[in-house]
Formats: structure tokens, sequence, C-alpha cells
């Protein structure tokens, strides 16, 4: 299971550029199931809450320290899981892309 930190890495969507890919990526975030959805949200719940009650909690220049947290734990964890996810749905998200592509 490779882990994907960017669009980019995708094979499926190297002959896209960066305005295109994000469009098929939300095309395939669309088609996740509620499962998924569910889950997905509470793993974003579970990085993102804490750092933030750390951040109610100090009034120095500490409050940077959550905010790093909240960088780190979304470039570091939710993306990559957010990807993982869409990436069972890139070849429809993709004929669905072509389709409106070919039709406008």
């Amino acid at each position: 299971m490779a882990l994907y930190f960017s669009s980019n890495q995708f094979d499926e969507l190297s002959e896209y550029d960066f305005r295109e890919r994000q469009e098929i990526i939300a095309i395939a975030s669309t088609q996740l199931t509620p499962v998924q959805k569910v889950s997905l949200n509470i793993c974003k719940l579970a990085v993102l809450i804490p750092p933030f009650f750390m951040l109610a909690k100090v009034d120095s220049w500490m409050f940077l320290l959550p905010l790093v947290i909240v960088l780190v734990g979304y470039f570091i964890v939710l993306r990559p899981l957010s990807l993982l996810f869409i990436k069972k749905h890139l070849a429809k998200a993709i004929e669905k892309f072509e389709k409106r592509k070919d039709n406008s």
C-alpha cells in the first residue's frame, strides 16, 4: 500500500494539470460511501481537536505549537488518508470528468 501525499503521485492523473486533477479528486470524493465519509471525518476530528484544546489553554507564544501540530497532522495524516480513500474511485471519476470535458 503506497502513501500518496499529493495528486501528482497518481499515475492515472499524470496527464492532467493541477486544476483538472483537483476537479477529478472532487468528483471522486463525491463517490465515497457514507461509511467512508464518516470514517474519514472521525479521523479528521481525532487529529484536529486535541491541538485546538491545547490552543484554548495557552495564552503565550506557545500557541504556535498547536498550530504546527495541526499543519503537520493535515499534511502527514489527513491528506494521505483522504487520497487513500479516493484512490478506489479515481477510474470512475476520470470517466465522468472526460464526459464533462467532451460535452463542453
